[in-house]
């Protein structure tokens, strides 16, 4: 039996099913190496977790967004949540749709609101009274709606 993981194998550590020392070869050193077997098991432990109330889970590419990283959440299942006008792209390049794709964040400009509009992304989280009155403005010239979502943190006077 293959194992999956990090582990070591006659003396080598290996990712899944690969000696690290090959891939430190063809690509060099420094670098970042991960297992997609354990991001897949672990995805997989929160789905089955929720699984009496399945979930929409959306993987926040400012924890690390390596393209292969996001396309196998993606293929997985898992939603995108962008933190800026740059993780958006990046959510694209990855494969998700726009309907897949929540734009979150504090300091939206008008600029990556237009943009997130314009895709017609899943939600636009809003942090402010303030914000939610330029993506309505923004929408309002499309002649679109734009749907937000909001925060609430109890017990916190934001006055």
């Amino acid at each position: 039996m293959t194992q999956t993981g990090f582990h070591r194998q006659g003396g080598a550590l290996w990712c899944d099913a690969v000696p690290l020392s090959d891939i430190a070869a063809a690509e060099g050193t420094p670098l970042y190496v991960y297992s997609a077997s354990i991001i897949t098991e672990r995805y997989r432990a929160i789905v089955d977790a929720f699984s009496s109330y399945p979930p929409s889970l959306h993987y926040a590419l400012k924890a690390n967004s390596t393209l292969a990283i996001a396309r196998l959440l993606r293929s997985l299942g898992a939603g995108a949540d962008a933190n800026s006008g740059g993780e958006i792209d990046v959510a694209l390049r990855a494969g998700f749709i726009p309907a897949q794709i929540v734009f979150t964040g504090v300091g939206k400009s008008s600029g990556e609101l237009a943009q997130a509009i314009d895709l017609g992304v899943m939600t636009i989280n809003a942090e402010s009274t303030g914000e939610i009155e330029r993506i309505d403005q923004l929408a309002s010239a499309r002649e679109v709606h734009a749907r937000v979502a909001l925060r609430v943190n109890p017990d916190i006077d934001a006055k």
